[in-house]
């Protein structure tokens, strides 16, 4: 892998693990498009280290929200937080998608991530004009939000459009729910990664013929692009809603689609 490809793959996982557009949907065809991964190169650790850039940008925007949660356990959004993350855990520990249906489902991903989107906008839209929406995130708020992080372990299925949209159709204001999912992307990023590092360990997968450099620039890539993309999310979520990210991902599966059928240039 060269500098720029892993410069490319951190921007661009920086970047749509916060917007809503499915990071690992976007990372898999631009893997197929540069050819990564082809030449018997393991990524599994680059991986992780992109995982571990995009968790720094959360704690570099969050952390006085994170030290808030540490000093006050009780009253913070911390007992939030657990119980949404429980369905992912358990998501992920009784279903394990093989990488032959990743690359089958990812084009159609795109759609169903369109479609949560709209839903998510129309259920809000409807919640404001009848104003009942809220700001502080209760107990309904983390149950749908973790049910919707427990689908999105479909690959390619946005993890934060889902998240973000189950939080807007449970009455929280577009604002906090986009907050609240980048909390809850902190044990998601970490439990990722630690999958990943146990496919490193523990079944023999091999750290990868990667150079320092390039798992260096994308981790660096991916901790930037990601600060940026969560600053930049919580000022349009608030100012366009879910609409025009759900026109986006209908847009990239329709291109792939008839890339896969008529073009047939990368054929994703």
């Amino acid at each position: 892998m060269s500098e720029l490809h892993a410069f490319v793959l951190g921007a661009v996982q920086g970047l749509t693990e916060f917007l809503p557009v499915s990071s690992s949907g976007h990372l898999l065809v631009l893997q197929k498009i540069f050819g990564i991964g082809a030449a018997g190169e393991n990524l599994l650790l680059i991986d992780i280290l992109l995982h571990i850039g995009t968790l720094a940008a959360v704690f570099a925007v969050y952390w006085r929200r994170i030290w808030e949660m540490v000093l006050h356990p009780v009253k913070s959004d911390l007992k939030w937080l657990v119980i949404a993350t429980i369905p992912a855990v358990i998501a992920a520990l009784v279903i394990d998608f093989g990488d032959a249906f990743e690359g089958q489902f990812i084009i159609w991903s795109f759609y169903l991530t369109s479609a949560v989107l709209v839903a998510g906008d129309f259920i809000g839209g409807w919640r404001r004009r009848r104003k009942s929406v809220h700001k502080r995130v209760n107990l309904q708020d983390s149950v749908a939000m973790g049910l919707m992080q427990a689908v999105a372990i479909l690959p390619g299925l946005s993890r934060s459009g889902s998240t973000i949209s189950a939080g807007v159709a449970s009455g929280l204001t577009r604002r906090r729910a986009a907050d609240f999912s980048f909390l809850m992307s902190i044990p998601a990023i970490l439990g990722s990664a630690a999958l990943e590092l146990k496919h490193i360990v523990l079944d023999g997968a091999g750290a990868g013929n990667i150079g320092v450099l390039p798992m260096l620039i994308g981790m660096v890539a991916a901790a930037a692009f990601g600060f940026l993309a969560i600053k930049g999310m919580l000022q349009l979520i608030r100012r366009i809603g879910m609409k025009w990210f759900a026109l986006y991902t209908f847009l990239v599966g329709t291109f792939l689609l008839l890339d896969k059928y008529i073009l047939k240039i990368w054929m994703v």
